[in-house]
């Protein structure tokens, strides 16, 4: 009886192959026997899609925090771009300043220091911006087109915008579209200059301007407008009169 109850448990023991020994064989959560490896980390990237396509200098952001361990925890993250490392946050935020195809890329290592057994990667494309070009304000120039001298008094002038110009070259049709004038004449009344006539554009319309005997000062003041909506002013004063 004795030689009976021996041999069943040499048996017993040769069946389990761990005997009394709790670290000969240990089993994860899923019941799969490790032998007493420790189990790496997985790296995981939400929050960024693979190919997002963004534009030179504009930023976005990825979230690392879904990565996992399942014998124990995430400690660290390291993420690069292009191979290079970039940051150790787990959500960090990346800018790009060149244009091209990127990779974003991230590793993550466990509280037994296991590196991850992957490495996540997204995909970024960063497009250049198109060409932009800001359009040149025009230049306003008032001409006479009947004196080169002193106005003469008792007589009329023709103010003239003609040698205005439009300094860009964004395509056809570059030119002034728009010529306002506002003319203002002046008088001495009891020793002191107060306002006399004032053409208006309206009044300035193909009509020259009459300088009356009484005038002291003009001011001529003309603002032109381009095709592409700039806008430029000028003035002239004029002080000299002759009969």
């Amino acid at each position: 009886m004795k030689n009976v109850l021996l041999g069943s448990i040499v048996l017993a023991a040769i069946f389990t192959g761990c005997g009394s020994s709790s670290s000969c064989c240990n089993a994860d959560s899923n019941n799969n026997q490790t032998l007493g490896n420790k189990i790496p980390p997985v790296a995981a990237i939400t929050g960024l899609a693979n190919s997002t396509t963004i534009s030179v200098g504009q930023s976005l952001s990825a979230n690392g925090t879904s990565s996992s361990d399942r014998d124990g925890s995430v400690i660290t993250y390291s993420w690069a771009v292009d191979g290079v490392a970039t940051s150790t946050s787990t959500n960090p935020t990346f800018t790009f300043n060149s244009a091209g195809t990127h990779e974003v890329c991230l590793t993550v290592t466990d509280n037994d220091n296991l590196n991850s057994a992957n490495t996540e990667c997204r995909t970024v494309i960063v497009e250049a911006p198109a060409d932009t070009v800001t359009p040149i304000a025009p230049t306003a120039v008032i001409t006479l087109t009947d004196s080169d001298g002193p106005l003469v008094l008792y007589s009329q002038h023709t103010f003239s915008c003609t040698d205005s110009h439009d300094n860009d070259t964004l395509g056809t049709g570059d030119e002034i579209v728009s010529c306002d004038w506002n003319i203002q004449s002046y008088r001495i009344v009891n020793g002191v200059e107060v306002p006399y006539r004032n053409c208006t554009p309206e009044t300035m319309i193909g009509n020259p301007v009459e300088i009356c005997g009484s005038v002291s000062r003009i001011v001529a003041t003309l603002t032109v407008t381009d095709n592409d909506g700039q806008t430029a002013s000028t003035s002239t004063e004029y002080t000299e009169f002759t009969q």
